[in-house]
């Protein structure tokens, strides 16, 4: 497989290696050449710009910020549809608004390329062991052909829908984890002020009904050791968040605890913390509240 990766971040580096390391023919660009290096290691070759990289690929794998360098990317005056082979697939890992996926894939089509949009979970961790859940909207026929890039990157991968409707479910997810992760600060904030010990209330809530991945990953990981480096930016949740809200005006419905938990990450943003952590955001409360948790 000739394949090409645009996007070499904290989950799309590891993500393009772990194809490298399959055994792949794939070529790599990212806007910033130092984070080619690791990926170049493990056996890729780094491009001068997305149309070097996309030249001869037959799947092309995108994993940008935000919607609007997924549009750039892809249908930019130098991106994928003006450099790349007619007939390739293009799978867009990003976390981007529905409404984009469906609108770039519709470009994507009328151009000849067939378009998945792909987000994933399991965060940096799943992406370094390939264990990924990969959340695909798109044509079952162009998620055959794509299989090769998928299985390098994810243990289960989900054909969910037509275009966009994996950029839905993965916003869905993105908003439970937000408002699980404020749940779980408030707790621990709460039990703090009360005078009980953090690791203790730990023990008790990972083995009870309150029991969650986030919680699992916030306490033993982060907020006790005190280590709030990311991981999954906060600046990043924020969007998906906005994101997500966006899709509930969309469709008229009100998501009242989104709204208040993104405002607990918006002042995590204030106090300097956007590129630190998700999990850093129980700074804010505890700056609120004049206590610390540990």
């Amino acid at each position: 497989m000739k394949a090409a990766f645009i996007g070499l971040g904290n989950m799309g580096g590891p993500m393009a290696a772990n194809i490298a390391k399959a055994g792949h023919n794939l070529t790599v660009w990212n806007r910033t050449a130092q984070a080619m290096e690791p990926v170049v290691a493990t056996g890729a070759r780094g491009a001068t710009s997305v149309q070097d990289a996309v030249r001869d690929a037959e799947i092309i794998g995108i994993c940008v910020s935000t919607p609007d360098v997924v549009r750039s990317i892809v249908l930019g005056d130098n991106g994928v549809l003006a450099s790349a082979k007619r007939d390739a697939v293009i799978v867009d890992f990003s976390t981007i608004d529905p409404a984009t996926s469906r609108s770039v894939g519709e470009e994507c089509a009328k151009a000849g390329f067939a378009y998945l949009d792909a987000p994933v979970s399991g965060g940096v961790t799943g992406a370094a062991a390939g264990t990924l859940t990969v959340i695909i909207g798109g044509d079952e026929a162009a998620l055959e052909r794509a299989q090769p890039m998928l299985q390098a990157v994810g243990k289960k991968i989900v054909h969910v829908g037509p275009s966009g409707a994996g950029s839905t479910i993965k916003l869905i997810n993105q908003l439970l984890v937000g408002v699980n992760l404020a749940a779980v600060s408030e707790a621990f904030i709460l039990g703090q002020r009360a005078g009980v010990d953090p690791q203790t209330l730990f023990d008790v809530l990972s083995t009870s009904a309150a029991d969650s991945a986030v919680l699992r990953r916030a306490l033993p990981d982060f907020i006790l050791k005190r280590h709030f480096e990311p991981g999954f930016a906060i600046q990043l949740l924020c969007k998906d968040l906005d994101l997500a809200l966006s899709v509930g005006r969309e469709s008229h419905t009100a998501l009242p605890l989104t709204a208040i938990a993104r405002q607990l990450y918006e002042d995590a943003r204030a106090l300097n913390l956007a590129e630190k952590d998700i999990t850093a955001a129980i700074k804010a409360l505890e700056h609120r509240y004049g206590v610390e948790v540990g």
